[in-house]
């Protein structure tokens, strides 16, 4: 805390304008001094804000987030670049499945054209055997196996057609997707990667940032730290100039002859070379602290400006415009990604319910190969009828063998759906093309956002920096004057006391009570020794450190 001020202005008599004036030189530096102190504290909080835009940018722009954020598009314009070959390649599989679908198609037709025959094939046996009970009842139990086989055909060719028109949707969407492809590729996805690139520059600009202000910050802190020590110029100065004050007042109240007054005189002037002298050259030092903050406010300004223009924001705004630029042919990629997802489950659906009807069509084929089988030695009993229907049973028999031979066919067709040429090429394990964009734009666009922060608050921080800076070391430089005000005082007193030279032996005894008073004034080691000078013999002479200073004294702002 500074010490309480004597009112020694107020206290001086108007004949005593040399103490008068020293008095009011020490009154006004308090406020001086507090002054600048209140200044330096708008100028440190300044900094500390400053620092902290800028740590804020810093932190938008760090190797998680944004460093993820450059991999992404990197891996975007990647996969963009792949498109026309990937296209390609589904072209290719799209034929492929066509044409396995057209296979399938013409079993079916196979398969129906086989099941009427059978059909007819069991209208002639009922003809042939003359209505007779037995071969009757096995036409009627071929007859519900064929409408079985039927209705099992029918699914096939539903499943058919869903596969179909999956396969057109594909088709459309991909054309759509191409015809995007042919105006962007491979220009835009080259430039997605040359902004990858420069935002991976980027990053480790900001890096360097971090970097450069972490070292600004430990230099104005360190360069705080003496202007906190060196602002107590101001306290110590009044103090030593009240104490002058208080000499010159306690050697009239004394009754000091003209003698004993012409040794405090210059026991006070003394004091008052020496206090100029510390001022002097403690505020010399004061305002070198505060030059040298000025290259630092200057350098913020700089990074601050640097944040702002084409290297900072300007930059993140251009990179912003650029992947948004993106979302044309994102949208046909994540339609194109969601047809060929959606047709990839569509063949193993259809794979799986063909494999399924088909065993149960096998199953009725072998169901009336069974029933010629027993309508041939039903025949060897029936001797009339049963050569003419024995006949038409070994035309069902080898109509079931080649329908046998049809659905192994079949078999075979369906299982190409399930092969490495055909199955669509998945990407499942790579994130959505469209989530991974929209995370590196949030990035970006936190990062232009805290920038504009930092851009119009920053740039006008920084300027009032430098302004507080630079005012307060010219007010302080000013401040320097002050010594020489003090000088003045020491030669008036010295002018006054140089006629008498010698203290008559009768001032003695007055002399050395006031000087022993005076002692009582001094809080400061500086003052003791200076006093030690003008003791008389036989005196004590004590000069002590200074005292400790309350911790107070640290609570400048």
């Amino acid at each position: 805390m500074f010490h309480q001020s004597l009112d020694v202005a107020a206290a001086e008599p108007a004949d005593c304008p040399i103490r008068h004036d020293v008095a009011l030189l020490a009154a006004n530096l308090d406020t001086r001094f507090l002054r600048a102190g209140e200044t330096l504290a708008e100028a440190i909080a300044l900094v500390e804000r400053t620092i902290g835009g800028l740590d804020t940018i810093v932190a938008a722009m760090d190797e998680r987030s944004a460093g993820a954020a450059a991999a992404d598009l990197a891996s975007v314009a990647r996969r963009i670049s792949a498109l026309p070959a990937t296209l390609a390649d589904r072209t290719v599989r799209m034929a492929a499945i066509n044409g396995i679908a057209a296979t399938l198609r013409q079993h079916v037709v196979d398969i129906n054209s086989s099941l009427r025959v059978l059909g007819i094939y069991g209208i002639n046996i009922k003809i042939a055997a003359s209505g007779e009970e037995h071969f009757v009842g096995f036409v009627d139990g071929m007859n519900a196996r064929l409408a079985s086989g039927e209705a099992l055909l029918a699914s096939v060719i539903a499943k058919l057609k869903e596969l179909e028109g999956g396969l057109a949707g594909v088709q459309q969407v991909d054309r759509l997707l191409g015809a995007e492809c042919a105006k962007v590729v491979p220009g835009v996805p080259d430039r997605l990667a040359a902004d990858a690139a420069a935002l991976d520059d980027h990053l480790r600009g900001v890096a360097d940032l971090a970097t450069r202000v972490a070292a600004i910050a430990r230099s104005i802190q360190a360069k705080v730290a003496v202007l906190l020590g060196a602002l107590q110029v101001g306290d110590s100065t009044r103090q030593r100039l009240e104490h002058v004050v208080a000499a010159l007042r306690l050697a009239e109240a004394h009754g000091c002859g003209p003698g004993a007054a012409a040794h405090v005189d210059r026991l006070v002037v003394a004091q008052l070379d020496a206090t100029a002298q510390d001022f002097a050259r403690e505020t010399a030092a004061l305002v070198g602290s505060l030059e040298a903050l000025v290259p630092d406010a200057h350098a913020l300004c700089g990074l601050t400006a640097q944040q702002a223009g084409a290297e900072g924001r300007g930059f993140l705004l251009a990179l912003d415009e650029s992947v948004t630029g993106m979302d044309r042919i994102i949208v046909h990629f994540q339609s194109a990604h969601g047809e060929a997802e959606g047709m990839t489950a569509l063949i193993a659906a259809t794979v799986a319910d063909l494999t399924q009807r088909v065993a149960g069509l096998s199953a009725i084929r072998l169901d009336v190969q069974d029933i010629a089988t027993n309508t041939r030695l039903l025949c060897r009993r029936s001797a009339d009828v049963g050569r003419a229907v024995a006949v038409v049973a070994s035309e069902v028999d080898s109509y079931a063998k080649k329908l046998g031979t049809t659905m192994d066919a079949v078999t075979a067709t369906i299982a190409q759906l399930d092969g490495d040429g055909v199955m669509m090429a998945s990407d499942t394990a790579e994130r959505d093309i469209g989530a991974v964009l929209a995370g590196a734009i949030d990035v970006i666009r936190t990062a232009c956002q805290r920038t504009d922060q930092v851009a119009v608050r920053g740039e006008h921080d920084a300027a009032r920096l430098v302004q507080l800076v630079e005012t307060t070391t010219a007010a302080l430089t000013q401040e320097l004057a002050l010594s020489g005000s003090m000088r003045l005082a020491a030669a008036a007193l010295t002018a006054r006391s140089s006629h008498i030279e010698v203290v008559p032996p009768a001032e003695e005894a007055t002399l050395r009570a006031t000087l022993d008073a005076i002692a009582t004034l001094y809080t400061m080691a500086q003052e003791r020794a200076v006093h030690a000078g003008f003791v008389l013999p036989g005196m004590d002479v004590a000069i002590a450190d200074d005292p400790v200073p309350d911790d107070d004294d640290d609570g400048l702002f």
